[in-house]
């Protein structure tokens, strides 16, 4: 699997997470599990937090109605997550 290819699954990982939470269900146990395993890829987690910045940028721009708000706060929960060392 190309570097590329296996940032975007993580990253959709993350958001299939986030529709989980979005839709009421725990997500935070698995959020953070999958946040620390990506940490323990060197240069890993910064690539994944780039994309979930795009993703959270494309969700936002096609709702202005801000319907996907609680979404787009656990993937910049996420992103977060990404950056603590």
């Amino acid at each position: 699997m190309s570097d590329n290819h296996e940032i975007l699954d993580l990253a959709n990982r993350f958001e299939s997470i986030a529709t989980d939470g979005f839709e009421g269900r725990a997500y935070r146990p698995a959020l953070a599990e999958l946040a620390h395993r990506i940490r323990e890829r060197p240069g890993m987690a910064p690539r994944v937090a780039h994309a979930l910045g795009v993703m959270i940028r494309l969700i936002g721009e096609g709702d202005p109605e801000g319907r996907f708000a609680a979404k787009i706060a656990i993937l910049r929960e996420a992103v977060g997550m990404l950056g603590d060392a």
